[in-house]
């Protein structure tokens, strides 16, 4: 359980770290703080998810290893596969600012 608590600490700090808003962190602390290990990791990713978050390959591997200790269905996590940062593409919340900036320059 120490484990666990330690990981989950982890990935609110990483999640604080990329941008997650205070409310939600301070809703995951919460939930880590009564034991509710499920919707605290719940919350974190489904926000993150929510607010297109990148992620890269090495926090979905945490995301994944979470879950595994977790005993939970793959299914439950591996939507955030889609916030794994390609080096190739620009990321959608820039190419979203962009769009704004140029947008309103040409008006």
């Amino acid at each position: 359980m120490k484990t666990l608590l330690n990981v989950l600490l982890r990935l609110i700090e990483t999640a604080r770290i990329l941008g997650l808003n205070y409310r939600d962190l301070k809703n995951a602390e919460d939930l880590l703080m009564h034991n509710e290990f499920g919707l605290c990791f719940d919350t974190i990713i489904t926000q993150m998810y929510e607010y297109e978050i990148e992620i890269d390959d090495e926090l979905y591997e945490s995301i994944s290893k979470i879950g595994d200790i977790m005993n939970l269905k793959p299914e439950s996590y591996t939507f955030m596969k889609e916030l794994i940062r390609d080096e190739s593409n620009i990321p959608k919340p820039l190419k979203d600012e962009l769009t704004r900036i140029i947008t309103s320059l040409i008006e």
